[in-house]
């Protein structure tokens, strides 16, 4: 293992000039690297109450007792950031990074120390000593606790977007990988910086974008659309699925909602409207209309070659929606059953035609008794005369069943 030298045991430490001390330690810098070890740059001094630049290149020591160079005093200039540059004090101690292989999910953790190691002729960031909100009442000073809270810096993606100057700003390459969900979870615990600056991020790819917002509770997507215009939130709301697009309208000022809503382009905005006639708590107000529809007649190989030729499906496909010429519903063949199927056969050889249905206004106890016990992901929405209006599915059903708390129940019990 790596022998790390700690910044707080490099702070305020003497800084001697050609066997003189001159000053103290004042902050350290790095530069970041793109899936690297951020380069330990140099160190700022405070000499007579003017902070100069030290290169870490022109050292002859650095310990946790004091820093050195032979270089004369006159040589050295003021700090001026440069691009990418960070100062290990000022913006990173005390601010939260994304520690993205935390054991249970990704979660905000906050920087307490910074640990270098060499790597050839360079020092490089390798480790930092991290608080979560769980475990941050039991970290201690004595460097013994330490393993306790170690976490390679490689695991961890920075918000740096508080530092005007350093022209690095959070990559979507750098939380693609994780689930929308879990970065629904991040940006409900940051900051109003930091979650306008992970939300930047995610603007690169629209439809990524709107299922994380989806995952969010309604004060938090109230948050991530409050600085935009009428425009912008209408395309964010054609990116959602209907039922949680109409969601987030309905949570906007009465004032906004018709500006908003004029801004959805087409075909979404009439899906939304639609949704709109419903209690938001009904099966009307909770289905998707987003359903994939087929004949009775069409083969099983015509079905996957009709899925495969569709620009984007439905981003919870349980299920294929089997209904007359007319649009009344026949019955439903699951995926799993499709996909297992003899490709000759005809869908209404495979459709369920005994499931139960569910009205618009059908209310949430009725949809989870029903799924619960049919075992469902999805059921099927119809009016009085049987014709199929959209789908109610599991996901939107689950988070409304689950207690208040729960959500994080395991995580806390595991601190």
């Amino acid at each position: 293992m790596d022998q790390l030298l700690w910044f707080t045991e490099v702070v305020r430490n003497p800084v001697f000039v050609q066997g003189s001390e001159i000053g103290k330690v004042e902050d350290a810098v790095l530069r970041l690297e793109e899936s690297r070890y951020p380069v330990l740059t140099g160190f700022l001094v405070s000499v007579n109450d003017v902070s100069i630049f030290i290169s870490s290149d022109k050292l002859e020591q650095l310990s946790d007792e004091s820093i050195s160079t032979g270089q004369a005093l006159s040589e050295f200039s003021t700090f001026e950031r440069r691009p990418q540059e960070i100062l290990i004090e000022r913006d990173l101690l005390n601010h939260h990074l994304i520690w993205t292989k935390s054991k249970l999910r990704p979660r905000l953790v906050t920087a307490k120390d910074v640990g270098f190691a060499r790597r050839g002729s360079e020092w490089r960031a390798i480790s930092i000593d991290v608080a979560t909100a769980h475990r941050s009442r039991w970290l201690k000073a004595k460097r013994s606790a330490r393993d306790h809270s170690l976490v390679d810096w490689l695991d961890l993606v920075p918000l740096v977007g508080h530092v005007p100057s350093a022209r690095k700003r959070l990559e979507l390459r750098s939380i693609r990988k994780l689930h929308p969900a879990q970065l629904a979870d991040l940006l409900e615990e940051a900051s109003d910086v930091e979650g306008q600056e992970i939300l930047g991020a995610l603007q690169q790819d629209p439809e990524f974008e709107a299922d994380v917002v989806e995952e969010l509770v309604p004060a938090r997507q109230r948050e991530a659309i409050r600085h935009r215009t009428d425009a912008e939130v209408g395309e964010l709301l054609s990116e959602m699925e209907p039922d949680d697009a109409v969601d987030l309208l309905l949570s906007l000022d009465q004032g906004r909602r018709e500006g908003v809503l004029a801004a959805v382009p087409h075909p979404a905005r009439e899906s939304i409207t639609q949704l709109l006639n419903y209690h938001p708590e009904s099966a009307g107000g909770l289905m998707t209309t987003d359903v994939i529809t087929l004949n009775p007649g069409t083969t099983i190989a015509q079905a996957c070659d009709a899925l495969r030729s569709r620009e984007s499906l439905p981003h919870n496909l349980w299920s294929i929606f089997i209904t007359d010429g007319s649009g009344h519903l026949v019955g439903q063949i699951p995926i799993s059953a499709l996909i297992s199927a003899d490709p000759e056969d005809a869908l209404g050889k495979h459709a369920e035609t005994e499931l139960p249905v569910v009205r618009p206004d059908s209310d949430l106890s009725e949809i989870a008794v029903l799924m619960a016990d049919y075992n469902l992901a999805a059921l099927a929405v119809v009016d009085d005369g049987g014709f199929l209006l959209g789908s109610v599915t599991v996901d939107d059903v689950l988070p409304r069943t689950i207690a208040p708390g729960w959500r994080r129940r395991q995580e806390a019990l595991s601190e």
